[in-house]
């Protein structure tokens, strides 16, 4: 079985999974993964010039079994001369507290653990006894719950820090092993227990699998991982390429130009979403190709189309592309900003100063057209006018009928991207909009032959945009 050790052997230069000099603490549980583990990196050590420590987990939920576990680490990492801490942690009052399984709640400590124990040994690398049939059995898992590429390539033999050097062989060729170096371990009883998940899919589909179907059959899924993880390699790279290439990122969120996106590949444009949406905050928590689908329909939608993502986050078709943002990092426009100004008077409004004045009708008055400098019929408001960002249920009055549209209806058809919509200053009486700066003010507050009193608004720092025309967005008469 002397190729056992050799294929180990190759499998972590080829991976370079240890160098010389490293600093390696390998988790051990006195399990025969583990206990195999330890006698490989004490061969290879050997060879590769690396430091070597050692920790156990007691997990507090075996009773006198984890004790005597416990205790056999000890000693063999005492005869064997390697530096050993021994960390208890109360798995079941985690397991309780975060409600999650006793499994979860054992491996989310267990990690913890060696993370910790790792820094204070100044330790670079952490290794873990992962062998073929634990990649098999976590392939299978994550197809049978719903899976892309990257679920399917298993677990990485390294990943921040974290190695796997026995994922290259299978469970039966370890204990084959030991057997012929008469190494004693450990056999832990909740191995055989039928009532998680991963135990039933190892002693009964992986069993049923080698019986009945190949003998091979973990092996084949071994290189099949091995293959996919080179293509999801490979993917993830293309897809920040196309990530730096295209995507806008700013304060809020992430946008994708429709033009661009058109031109990528389905899988790539998908993938492209998808590192979007880890990108804001939540990552890709709860997030499945339902969601990945729904956010490459937004593109064939209605400017201003919109639906929530997991973790209250939201995807809107913007003009031009699809705008992706996080709850706590919403476009301007969704936070309140409200200034009541003094009349006559001046306020700040962002970097703008808006300067209120009223002025008395006179005969035959000639209303300029100005961009930034507006006259309203005074009397027509109703409520007290004040600064602020839109809101749900904002219209304006479009022509002397009094016809209604709807802000949003009215932003989307000026084609104005979503988050300079949000980033709007607008003088309102309630819900009726009297001026969108630079474009419009309402039909209903323009200046008329009735007009008792003026109200003139000038803002200062306003710049002429283009956007506006005599025939939309006149001061004069009505």
């Amino acid at each position: 079985m002397e190729a056992v050790l050799s294929k180990i052997s190759t499998f972590v230069r080829e991976k370079q999974l240890i160098r010389p000099k490293d600093r390696v603490l390998a988790g051990v549980s006195g399990g025969p993964d583990s206990v195999c583990l330890l006698f490989v990196l004490l061969k290879l050590k050997e060879e590769l010039d690396f430091e070597l420590t050692a920790v156990h987990v007691n997990h507090g939920l075996r009773g006198e079994e984890a004790w005597r576990d416990q205790e056999f680490v000890e000693k063999l990492c005492r005869e064997q001369g390697v530096p050993l801490k021994c960390v208890f942690c109360r798995v079941r009052e985690r397991a309780e507290r975060d409600k999650m399984t006793l499994e979860e709640a054992g491996r989310i400590c267990r990690y913890e653990i060696f993370r910790e124990e790792a820094v204070k040994s100044g330790c670079n690398r952490i290794a873990v006894g992962h062998h073929g049939d634990d990649q098999a059995e976590t392939m299978l898992f994550h197809l049978f719950r719903g899976t892309g590429l990257k679920g399917l390539a298993g677990m990485e033999p390294e990943r921040d820090g974290l190695i796997r050097p026995l994922l290259c062989v299978e469970r039966q060729d370890i204990i084959a092993w030991l057997r012929e170096e008469r190494i004693s371990w450990c056999t832990d009883s909740t191995n055989q227990e039928e009532a998680y998940t991963r135990n039933r899919i190892r002693h009964t589909i992986l069993t049923c699998a080698r019986e009945q179907i190949n003998e091979g059959a973990v092996r084949h899924m071994i290189r099949t991982a091995e293959e996919l993880s080179e293509i999801e390699h490979y993917l993830a790279e293309e897809t920040g390429k196309a990530y730096d290439k295209y995507v806008r990122r700013d304060a809020q969120g992430c946008f994708i130009p429709e033009d661009a996106f058109g031109h990528l590949p389905a899988l790539l444009g998908s993938r492209l979403i998808r590192s979007c949406i880890a990108q804001t905050d939540g990552g890709l928590k709860n997030v499945d190709r339902r969601h990945i689908e729904m956010v490459r329909g937004l593109f064939e939608k209605q400017t201003g189309s919109s639906f929530c993502l997991p973790g209250g986050r939201r995807a809107v078709r913007a003009y031009g592309g699809v705008y992706l943002y996080s709850a706590e990092s919403e476009p301007a426009g969704s936070t309140e900003k409200c200034f009541r100004p003094e009349i006559p008077g001046s306020c700040m409004a962002g970097e703008k100063n808006w300067v209120f004045s009223l002025e008395k009708t006179e005969k035959n008055q000639i209303i300029p057209q100005k961009t930034y400098t507006k006259w309203f019929d005074y009397d027509k408001i109703e409520n007290y006018p004040v600064i602020r960002r839109r809101r749900p249920g904002d219209y304006l009055e479009i022509n002397r009928e009094h016809g209604r549209k709807k802000l949003k209806d009215y932003l989307i058809d000026q084609k104005i991207p979503l988050r300079e919509r949000d980033e709007l200053f607008l003088l309102a009486d309630e819900s009726h909009i009297i001026w969108i700066p630079g474009m419009r003010i309402s039909e209903r507050y323009k200046v008329t032959e009735d007009t008792g009193q003026i109200l003139k608004v000038q803002i200062y720092g306003g710049e002429e945009d283009g956007r506006e025309s005599p025939n939309n967005d006149s001061g004069g008469r009505g």
